[in-house]
């Protein structure tokens, strides 16, 4: 960050899933809004799995591998920052940022794949934190499986939400 700092500023910071790996992102944000000169853009989007399990609920196997991979970052990682982020915002004495949250919601194919290619890219973390991957059965058919219990429902899946906050330097 010194050599950052010793350089001109910048005209926007944006940071996408990073706050949620720090152990300090108060001290981050507060050092990074140092580099973006006045009338610069600040920007940062992270995720939230609150609405994600809430919503899966109803479908037994989504609720399942979501909430699989939920425990499974949770382990390393703030899974909710985005939720906190203007609280972070704030106490980084930062302007309160403006917000906007979105969440994927359909019946779409790559919703499904997306679920998978997550859990197996976790999965060495996962035994590793000695998490029941055994129950979502095999993962050769999740894909096909979390399709057809979104198919037979009378609802929608959804992947997580991202919550944006931002504003614009004085």
């Amino acid at each position: 960050m010194d050599e950052i700092l010793d350089g001109k500023p910048f005209d926007a910071a944006v940071g996408r899933f990073i706050l949620m790996y720090l152990p300090d992102p108060v001290a981050a944000l507060r050092s990074v809004s140092q580099v973006v000169w006045s009338g610069g853009v600040f920007v940062f989007q992270e995720p939230c799995w609150v609405p994600v399990l809430a919503h899966l609920a109803s479908l037994p196997l989504w609720f399942a591998t979501a909430s699989l991979i939920d425990k499974t970052m949770r382990a390393s990682a703030n899974h909710d920052m985005g939720t906190e982020l203007y609280q972070i915002f704030v106490e980084a004495a930062l302007p309160e940022p403006a917000m906007r949250m979105e969440l994927p919601l359909g019946k779409e194919p790559y919703l499904a794949q997306w679920y998978y290619d997550t859990l197996c890219s976790l999965r060495p973390q996962v035994e590793q934190l000695h998490l029941p991957i055994e129950s979502l059965g095999s993962l050769d058919t999740l894909v096909h499986r979390l399709q057809a219990e979104v198919a037979e429902s009378k609802t929608v899946a959804c992947w997580f939400a991202s919550v944006g906050a931002w504003y614009r330097k004085a």
